[in-house]
């Protein structure tokens, strides 16, 4: 039985300008709550914007996720600086030597955690990511679960389906039939639900701040406060039950 706590979007400023709440101390809120949980999590997986984009670098994150209180694996998000963050996160994980994509077994479960961002800024997979990630489901012992930033499904909220997530029709060919039973995401900085490429498929709550919701679009898109938030999810064989923990 794995045990995998999935905590997305901090947003770490280095200027101390948070739009709503301190992230570095929802994120030390968070590790607090794991720390204390009666069955610790195997490990976190941080699906991404580790830093904003005001930040300069990762020299104020670093010390920060270092107090994670289990093994924490780094994944980039859009705001993060794909240069930078192999640099800072060389040791955390072993990444792809051509996208910051990488794989590791938790407690028995196989970790594929796929880069979403393209390095023209957009979201999605490119061949070399696909063919990536088609090597990586083949190699899967057992039950798998395919970590983004981007939610590779449409969410009907036009500000996050805007241009689209490239190659998306590539990928759930790719994944139907693989050992991928379980997709989880960030970027949206809400909780979504859906099953896609017959898997069930969800973005995160964040710790940094929330996002205004408009499914027409004529709203703007805009930080909001929420209380911030993280998800469990247990794998035990092929069956995978997710719940979301919020903070205070």
């Amino acid at each position: 039985m794995a045990l995998i706590a999935q905590l997305t979007d901090p947003h770490f400023r280095d200027d101390g300008a948070d739009p709503c709440h301190d992230p570095v101390a929802a994120m030390r809120q968070a590790f607090a709550q794991i720390a204390g949980m009666d069955r610790k999590p195997d490990a976190i997986v941080l699906t991404g914007d580790v830093i904003d984009r005001s930040a300069k670098g990762y020299a104020h994150a670093i010390p920060v996720l270092r107090e994670a209180p289990v093994p924490l694996l780094p994944m980039p998000g859009n705001h993060d600086n794909p240069a930078g963050f192999r640099a800072a996160f060389a040791e955390w994980a072993a990444f792809a030597p051509d996208h910051l994509s990488f794989t590791t077994q938790i407690a028995g479960l196989h970790l594929i955690a796929i880069d979403s961002n393209l390095p023209d800024g957009g979201a999605g997979l490119d061949a070399t990511r696909l063919d990536w990630l088609a090597s990586a489901c083949a190699a899967a012992q057992g039950p798998a679960i395919l970590a983004l930033h981007h939610p590779p499904f449409p969410t009907f909220a036009p500000h996050l389906d805007r241009p689209g997530f490239q190659n998306a029709s590539a990928l759930s060919r790719l994944l139907k039939g693989s050992a991928v039973c379980r997709i989880i995401a960030g970027h949206s900085h809400r909780a979504m639900h859906t099953v896609w490429a017959n898997c069930l498929a969800s973005t995160a709550p964040p710790i940094g701040y929330g996002l205004s919701l408009s499914l027409s679009g004529a709203e703007s898109h805009s930080p909001e406060g929420v209380s911030p938030a993280f998800d469990l999810h247990l794998a035990n064989g092929g069956t995978m039950v997710s719940h979301q923990i919020k903070l205070g």
